[in-house]
């Protein structure tokens, strides 16, 4: 393993045993057809503030809701759950996406891995991702620069939530749309079929172009025949 090329969604900056080995950070996979549901920022209704639908554990006696999501997803509903501005939801429902199109800021926190597809959703949707994992590495920099398009919030500050919130509402949430609403962002994390320039198949294979191209280069001495 650890003379190969790894693709792999799981980005973390701390050591971890998936990422000894050489890697290319690529974005979860989300169906294509989204780009279909994409609604012109100038037509967009966001009449909702913050949504999140999925897994939050509040039963004290399960085991999982004492682990998962290092309780951030508990502490977020037990700290919004009757705070209007939050749309909180854990059943699942077929129409989310949807639900992610007319929101301001979606909730992308880790769950059992810091990652989701729900953060290529949010982008692709049009709802400002505010991820909450620490030290998570997120997909094709370079290209997304995810600081103009996204928030983080570390998880010990889950109780200041509304506040950050609210004072990237009143201040740059205008400028972080614009970015976010750039085509060219939304189509390096989506995997379309057939490949097309700058997708995210595309970027992946930059990536492994760059990092064969200087293993080549260390696997050859000065000397050989191949160097010159």
């Amino acid at each position: 393993m650890r003379e190969s090329i790894i693709l792999q969604t799981f980005g973390v900056s701390s050591p971890h045993p998936c990422q000894q080995a050489e890697n290319v950070l690529i974005p979860p996979y989300v169906t294509p057809d989204i780009e279909e549901q994409w609604p012109a920022p100038e037509k967009a209704k966001r009449d909702i503030f913050a949504f999140f639908r999925g897994k939050m554990e509040v039963h004290p006696k399960n085991i999982s809701g004492r682990f998962y999501s290092k309780r951030v997803r508990t502490e977020i509903l037990r700290r919004y759950g009757g705070n209007k501005k939050f749309y909180l939801q854990r059943k699942r429902f077929d129409g989310y996406r949807a639900e992610i199109a007319r929101s301001v800021f979606c909730l992308c926190p880790l769950g059992w891995a810091p990652w989701s597809p729900r953060l290529v959703e949010a982008v692709a949707l049009g709802c400002v991702p505010v991820v909450i994992a620490d030290g998570i590495r997120l997909p094709f920099p370079e290209a997304v620069r995810w600081p103009e398009i996204s928030l983080s919030v570390a998880e010990a500050d889950v109780g200041r939530l509304e506040e950050v919130l609210d004072r990237v509402a009143a201040t740059n949430l205008s400028a972080v749309q614009r970015n976010l609403w750039d085509p060219a962002r939304r189509k390096a994390l989506l995997f379309r079929q057939p490949m097309a320039a700058g997708d995210a198949t595309w970027h992946a294979l930059r990536a492994l172009e760059g990092k064969l191209g200087r293993s080549w280069r260390r696997q050859r001495q000065p000397g050989d025949a191949a160097w010159r």
